[in-house]
């Protein structure tokens, strides 16, 4: 197996997180299937009793026209999330145990019609959306950016691929965004050449629905336990 790592996030997020692998004495080869765009949101008018980010972006774009009413608990899906909330100025009122929409989902009490907003992406999932409203609350999902896949010539898709090494998904999106550049049949072919990573649980459920099952996921979702897991499973198999 060749000491290689292939990132498949947004060209801005790769160049942040290569540094994270190059430490570790791996290639790191770019192939971005998925970029991020604002969307022109309303602003809401009625406050929340919470407001739930479930990723960095979500904070950025939503933050940069919107503000946080006075009173309204803040809810951040892990520690990144959270950091770049506090980068704002913003105070965090709960990070759950779990990094995951089930954790958040979890760690909300039983609800009585109190009023959620979630600031995500347009092709966001529903898990937390669904999974709260069973428990009492009124949930206000509001599209603060899409995600949208890009596209590669085949013959680059294929050569990346077939180089070995570790892949590496930071999201469902970008599993979504691999499926949107070749036919399923030859992208199963192929990554049975490569070590699959998958960040989290999300991501994990969706390369299963796609039929690859990740050897690595790490506990946290962070690109630097991803970066370890793989260092890690290089000094232990190769």
């Amino acid at each position: 197996m060749r000491r290689r790592v292939i990132l498949t996030r947004s060209e801005e997020d790769i160049e942040r997180d290569r540094r994270a692998f190059e430490s570790l004495g791996f290639e790191v080869v770019s192939l971005p299937l998925i970029r991020t765009v604002p969307l022109d949101f309303p602003v809401p008018e009625t406050g929340a009793d919470y407001i739930v980010f479930q990723s960095a972006k979500a904070v950025r774009f939503f933050l940069e026209r919107a503000g946080i009413p006075e009173g309204t608990k803040v809810v951040a899906v892990g520690e990144k999330t959270g950091e770049v909330l506090e980068s704002f100025g913003v105070k965090v009122d709960l990070i759950p145990e779990d990094w995951s929409a089930e954790g958040i989902v979890r760690a909300f009490p039983e609800g009585s019609g109190e009023v959620v907003l979630v600031p995500r992406s347009r092709k966001g999932r529903e898990e937390v959306i669904r999974g709260l409203e069973a428990k009492g609350y009124r949930v206000i999902p509001l599209e603060v950016y899409d995600t949208v896949h890009i596209r590669h010539t085949s013959e680059k898709v294929r050569e990346v691929l077939s180089g070995g090494g570790f892949l590496v998904f930071a999201s469902p999106s970008a599993v979504r965004g691999l499926f949107a550049n070749l036919q399923k049949e030859e992208i199963l072919a192929l990554v049975k050449g490569l070590v699959v990573v998958a960040i989290g649980k999300t991501t994990k459920k969706e390369l299963e629905r796609e039929g690859i099952d990740p050897e690595i996921v790490p506990k946290k979702p962070l690109m630097e336990e991803v970066a370890r897991e793989i260092g890690r499973f290089w000094q232990e198999n190769c």
